[in-house]
Formats: C-alpha cells, sequence, structure tokens
C-alpha cells in the first residue's frame, strides 16, 4: 500500500509526533503472512529526515465485514510487533509472528514510534 503515488522524499503520508495508526481496507480479503515497510534512502535526504520515519510498530488484522464500527472497537488479531531499521536499509520485509488461518480484510499499521522527530512521522509504503 503507498500512502502517496510515488515514492520520492517528502511526498509521504506525515502524522503528528511519533505514535498514530491507520487502517487500511483490503481490495480483496488475504492471509497476510509479511509485511513490508518502505522509507527513503537515507543518501536522498540531508539533515534529521531518518528521524521521521517510523520505529517501533505493530501490526493487526481484521474481518470486519461492515467496515469498522466504532473508532474504540477491538483493534483485531495480533500479527506482530516489530522495530524498522530505516537508518540501515530502507525496505525491509518482516514475517508475522502470528499466523492466521483466515481471511481478513482490514490490516491495521500501529506505529509506536519514530527515529526521535519530535513533530511529526512520515509513512511512504506498507
Amino acid at each position: 500500500f503507498s500512502f502517496q503515488p510515488e515514492n520520492h522524499p517528502g511526498t509521504c503520508w506525515p502524522f503528528p509526533g511519533s505514535q498514530g495508526h491507520v487502517f487500511i481496507k483490503l481490495s480483496v480479503p488475504i492471509i497476510p503472512r509479511a509485511v513490508t515497510m518502505d522509507h527513503v534512502s537515507e543518501t536522498m535526504f540531508h539533515g534529521d529526515s531518518m528521524s521521521r520515519a517510523p520505529k517501533d510498530f505493530a501490526v493487526y488484522g481484521s474481518d470486519f465485514s461492515r467496515g469498522l464500527k466504532e473508532e474504540h472497537e477491538e483493534q483485531g488479531m495480533f500479527l506482530g510487533q516489530f522495530t524498522f531499521l530505516a537508518p540501515l536499509k530502507p525496505t525491509q520485509t518482516f514475517q508475522l509472528k502470528n499466523k492466521l488461518s483466515e481471511f481478513v480484510n482490514y490490516v491495521q499499521l500501529q506505529v509506536l514510534s519514530n527515529w526521535g522527530h519530535p513533530d511529526y512521522t512520515c509513512l511512504y509504503r506498507f
């Protein structure tokens, strides 16, 4: 899933602070086995750009048949928590820790921290 059509410096989906989440409605139900996160290479940036990259994140899967009903509704099945080492490698794939045996229609990405930027975090591709 790309939050913006292109993966160029600055064409990210920014959200305030170092924590946030996004629900992604999938075009077809899937049984997820792995997720990949992309950030723009540090060589394309100057200064503190890596500090805006997600660091720790969790992934959940849900099979909500009619979408989300309430904001406080259960997050779904926990699929794993990971650390995105953006300063070392801008594209990383993570094998999900909890394997599902049923299809999901939604995936939730919950960013728990970034690499230190105090004002916002940038998501490029997930």
